[in-house]
């Protein structure tokens, strides 16, 4: 773990400038939330000085590429190629098969990459939010309406949430996490009609998983849940990461007022043996 921190801080680029620099505890947080696994990370060195270095995280379907940095001095010559090269002829034996990874759709030199190595574009993860309008920051509270807690684990089993192409989204994600996240839920006399699965920050409450049962009512329950989210966060935005735009959170998301902004690009391939 921390050959790999190391390397992960001494190949920051100046593309990488406005992200936080990863410490060792920031390392086991990811291995526990996102399976991030030593023995699926690469390190391309030159001498005793790496020069490159390759996350990834496993789970039984897929391995993620979660990042793949260069030194700046040693580019274009070769190593991230080889580091995926050397990751997929590895999984041709060990498995799983299936490689993905999502890239940011601004950073052009990362989409080149997949694209020379012959990863094929799968999909946009589309990042959504909502800022509160008054009307909607006006809404009763929990009290007054049947809403109560609800863990993650039986969200998943209601049958409401759909499984989200993003990694961090996951099923696997929500039911392993070191933290896990908070739920709500909307009961009827019959059943669970909507649910939300989200974490608070400092910027906003984040959504990990809506659902809603079919009809008016679930779509109405759903309402009610963000409202009352908003109220918690004292006004403070909604937003949702990675949503593929197949996915039904999609247009859900976007009939309840939310706004499109920052894409990933989700490339896979399939491992192959040297």
């Amino acid at each position: 773990m921390a050959r790999l921190v190391d390397a992960h801080a001494r190949c920051r680029g100046p593309e990488d400038a406005g992200e936080p620099a990863l410490d060792l505890a920031g390392f086991k947080r990811l291995v526990r939330d996102l399976d991030l696994w030593c023995s699926s990370s690469m390190l391309a060195t030159e001498g005793d000085e790496p020069v490159g270095v390759l996350l990834g995280a496993k789970r039984d379907e897929a391995t993620l590429v979660h990042t793949v940095r260069v030194h700046p001095a040693h580019r274009r010559c070769g190593h991230a190629r080889h580091l995926l090269t050397s990751l997929g002829q590895k999984l041709a034996i060990l498995g799983p098969p299936r490689l993905v990874a999502e890239v940011p759709a601004e950073r052009e030199p990362a989409r080149a990459l997949f694209e020379a190595c012959g990863w094929r574009l799968e999909c946009r993860l589309v990042d959504w939010r909502r800022t509160p309008a008054g009307e909607r920051r006006a809404g009763a509270a929990a009290r007054d309406l049947p809403i109560a807690p609800i863990g993650a684990a039986e969200a998943v089993a209601s049958g409401l949430l759909e499984r989200a192409a993003a990694w961090h989204r996951d099923h696997a994600a929500l039911a392993r996490s070191a933290e896990p996240p908070a739920g709500l839920g909307f009961y009827s006399p019959e059943r669970l009609e909507a649910c939300a699965l989200y974490r608070e920050g400092e910027d906003g409450c984040e959504l990990l998983a809506v659902g809603a049962s079919p009809g008016e009512l679930g779509g109405a329950a759903l309402r009610l849940l963000l409202a009352e989210l908003e109220r918690r966060a004292a006004g403070a935005a909604l937003r949702m990461g990675r949503v593929v735009t197949e996915e039904p959170a999609a247009a859900l998301l976007a009939e309840l007022g939310f706004a499109p902004g920052r894409q990933h690009l989700r490339f896979a391939t399939e491992a192959r043996a040297a």
